[in-house]
């Protein structure tokens, strides 16, 4: 016979999901913080679309997921690229273009993907992910 977990045990854990969360919503906000930086100093080729504002829903999302589920994304998709689990690095390497980063330093803001993590990537096109998502679920069904 097992027991329920205590009230205590409950708490803590409540606690720590709460934090983890916030840490992750204020990883994101400042790491658009130095993107915008990078964007309006002319250190970082091409556009930058901020996530600025939006941190919860991406990790609120990305919290109830599990590593193998896939995600893609918007124009702005450094915020759901973070919370899915991408390194810092790596992202930045990609926003300056530099081979290290995800796609090669190709990809750029509006291209970011992290194919380890699930995330099949952001598009500049409006609503272009509805097509990657729709190609990801058929595939996952049929597999």
């Amino acid at each position: 016979m097992t027991s329920d977990p205590s009230p205590t045990t409950t708490r803590s854990h409540e606690i720590e999901q709460w934090l983890h969360m916030y840490e992750q919503m204020f990883k994101i906000r400042v790491f658009e913080e130095q993107v915008d930086e990078l964007y309006k100093t002319a250190k970082m080729p091409g556009l930058a679309h901020l996530y600025i504002g939006e941190e919860g829903v991406a990790v609120g999302v990305c919290e109830a997921l599990r590593r193998d589920d896939y995600i893609t994304s918007t124009h702005r998709g450094h915020g759901h690229c973070l919370a899915k689990g991408a390194k810092l690095d790596r992202m930045f390497c990609e926003l300056l273009g530099r081979a290290p980063g995800y796609c090669g330093g190709k990809g750029g803001s509006m291209h970011i993907a992290d194919q380890e993590m699930g995330n099949l990537g952001a598009n500049a096109i409006v609503c272009g992910s509805a097509g990657i998502a729709t190609g990801a679920a058929f595939s996952a069904k049929w597999r």
